[in-house]
């Protein structure tokens, strides 16, 4: 593959060339484990769009908001996915040596957590288990969540502590500072991640002008804008058009949450993630869409539900249950739902949730896929 300076070659998998010659690796960007804390806030918006379950949530949370005269707050709590470090980085080397027989570098990015990358490391090889994580990033009335990839090992919970005081305490001035300290760091890899998703809910204007003010301010700080594999075509082409806006390469992020391996990767002549961070840097970038990501993108998302929700006895307590891994606000404390639903919660629930797990199973799924396919061929990863 030629190197392309700019903003990124993206190639699809079975376009690439047979012969790889003069690569050594691939790396797999952004992915999510057990420890990372996800917000609801923005869970009712994918709910909604699931199959039985959609209509049936909104119908309980009008009933909630009649019974107490409030509706929801989903800013209060936190849901975590089913699947363990060691998991997430064995499935993503499984693809990769299996796909490409190239090196594997797989960079964990938990929300606002190493504790992932930390293990990992304990595990493996450091070169390819860098110490990385997802930034939330306020900024203006919303925010923006930041891959921040290849701390250095000896001052890595030192940096880690220090951005995370920036996330409870903003200034834009002290951001400014924090990503140039950041960028200071040769082998350090700052990507801004799917860019174009409004995650606060501002709208579409607001978010725009918010995005628009950050990169003018901000964008000689960081290194790279992703093409996110959970995000559509459209949403990642118009991302590719604001990196080359500012003049910034595009990687790829696969931002998986469940069991799917990455639907994105890239692949590079670096030996260790340092000397792929510094290929970025020079505005060198090879993105590899994978087959998975032509899938229909509300039929992934099923899939990642369904494991999301699924049952896992063979799990430590506390990890076992779908409700032992979402949290809530009650009564002043956050605590999982298994607290208060020890058998699983209401019949309506249970029902919807063993409906929708048939739905999303192996044997049905393919063909909700196609009946998708037919209503809402927009709705593609294509």
């Amino acid at each position: 593959m030629t190197a392309t300076r700019g903003y990124a070659a993206v190639r699809e998998f079975d376009d690439l060339p047979s012969s790889l010659s003069g690569l050594r690796s691939v790396v797999s960007l952004h992915a999510h484990t057990h420890h990372s804390r996800e917000v609801l806030d923005d869970l009712p918006a994918y709910i909604v769009k699931l199959p039985l379950i959609g209509e049936l949530f909104l119908q309980e949370l009008q009933s909630f908001a009649d019974r107490h005269g409030a509706a929801v707050d989903f800013s209060k709590g936190w849901w975590h996915p089913p699947v363990s470090p060691r998991e997430v980085f064995e499935s993503e080397i499984a693809q990769i040596e299996q796909r490409f027989a190239l090196d594997p570098i797989v960079s964990i990015s938990d929300h606002d957590d190493i504790a992932a990358c930390l293990e990992l490391r304990a595990l493996y090889a450091d070169h390819c288990t860098p110490i990385s994580f997802e930034w939330t990033v306020p900024f203006r009335k919303g925010y923006f969540h930041l891959g921040v990839h290849n701390l250095p090992a000896m001052w890595a919970e030192p940096w880690f502590h220090r951005l995370r005081r920036f996330t409870a305490d903003p200034s834009d001035d002290v951001l400014e500072i924090v990503l140039e300290d950041l960028h200071d760091l040769p082998d350090v890899l700052v990507v801004f991640n799917h860019p174009c998703w409004d995650l606060a809910d501002v709208g579409r204007e607001a978010h725009a002008s918010a995005l628009h003010a950050f990169l003018d301010r901000y964008r000689r700080w960081l290194h790279a804008v992703e093409f996110n594999g959970y995000r559509s075509r459209r949403e990642n082409n118009s991302a590719i058009s604001v990196a080359e806006r500012v003049g910034l390469p595009v990687v790829s992020g696969g931002d998986r949450h469940g069991r799917a391996v990455n639907a994105v990767v890239n692949v590079t002549a670096a030996r260790s993630f340092g000397e792929f961070a510094a290929e970025v840097r020079a505005g060198v970038s090879h993105v590899v869409v994978m087959p998975e990501y032509k899938q229909h993108l509300v039929a992934r998302t099923m899939a990642c539900a369904a494991d999301v929700l699924g049952q896992y006895p063979l799990f430590p307590a506390g990890r076992q249950r779908w409700t032992d891994r979402v949290s809530c606000l009650s009564e002043g404390s956050i605590r999982p739902l298994s607290f208060h639903w020890p058998h699983g919660g209401p019949l309506w629930v249970r029902s919807a949730i063993g409906t929708f797990r048939v739905l999303a199973s192996p044997t049905i799924l393919p063909l909700v896929t196609r009946a998708l396919d037919r209503v809402n061929p927009e709705g593609m990863g294509a």
